[in-house]
C-alpha cells in the first residue's frame, strides 16, 4: 500500500543521508529542488491524490521552496553549503539511513521510486536544477507579472504539478512507442 502525508522533514533527512553515502553533496537549495521533485513525480506514479508529504511549495526566486524546510535549515546553513546530515558518532552512515527509511514507513514500489529521483537529479547541480523548475509551468506560472527578484509566498498548484509532469511523462511514453529517445 502506497504510504502518503509522510512529514516532509522524514523526507528531506532520507534523502540528505542517502545522496551524502553517495558522496553527492546537498545544498539546502538542491534539497528543496529534489522534493519537489519528489512531490511531483510520486503525484504522476502513484496518483494524484497520493501525495507523499501535505506541503505545497511556494513559488520563491529560486524556484519552488518548501517553507518548513527552509525554517528546519535557514540557521544551520547557507543557501549553497553542502548539509552535513546529524549522524550519531556511534551509528553508521548505513544504519542512519536504515533507520530513516524505517521511520518512513514505505514499500519497495516507494523505495524503488526515491531512487529514481535521486538518480535523475540527485547528481545535478544547484543551478541546473534551479534552471529546470525556471523552464516549467508550474512554477513559471505563479511567477507571471512578478519581475525576477520579486519576493512571492505564491503557493504552486498540485494540480498544475500534476498535469504538467504526467502530460511529460505521456509525451516521453509516445515517443519512445514510435522509436525515438
Amino acid at each position: 500500500m502506497i504510504k502518503t502525508n509522510i512529514p516532509i522533514k522524514d523526507i528531506a533527512d532520507y534523502t540528505i543521508l542517502v545522496l551524502y553515502s553517495r558522496g553527492i553533496p546537498v545544498s539546502p537549495l538542491k534539497l528543496q529542488k529534489i522534493l519537489y521533485y519528489i512531490q511531483a513525480w510520486h503525484m504522476v506514479y502513484f496518483g494524484k491524490d497520493k501525495l507523499i508529504f501535505d506541503e505545497a511549495p511556494e513559488a520563491w526566486i529560486n524556484g519552488p521552496v518548501y517553507r518548513s524546510i527552509f525554517d528546519a535549515f535557514k540557521n544551520k546553513f547557507g543557501l549553497y553549503d553542502n548539509i552535513i546530515p546529524d549522524i550519531q558518532k556511534d551509528i553508521s552512515i548505513e544504519k542512519s539511513i536504515y533507520y530513516t527509511h524505517s521511520k518512513l514507513g514505505i514499500d519497495k514500489d516507494q523505495t524503488d521510486f526515491l531512487e529514481s529521483i535521486f538518480l535523475q537529479y540527485g547528481t545535478m547541480t544547484d543551478g541546473k536544477l534551479v534552471f529546470l523548475t525556471h523552464c516549467e509551468k508550474p512554477w513559471s506560472e505563479k511567477r507571471e507579472g512578478l519581475e525576477p527578484f520579486d519576493h512571492s509566498e505564491e503557493k504552486i498548484s498540485m494540480e498544475t504539478m500534476y498535469q504538467y509532469y504526467y502530460s511529460r511523462m505521456e509525451r516521453n511514453r509516445k515517443e519512445r512507442g514510435n522509436g525515438k529517445v
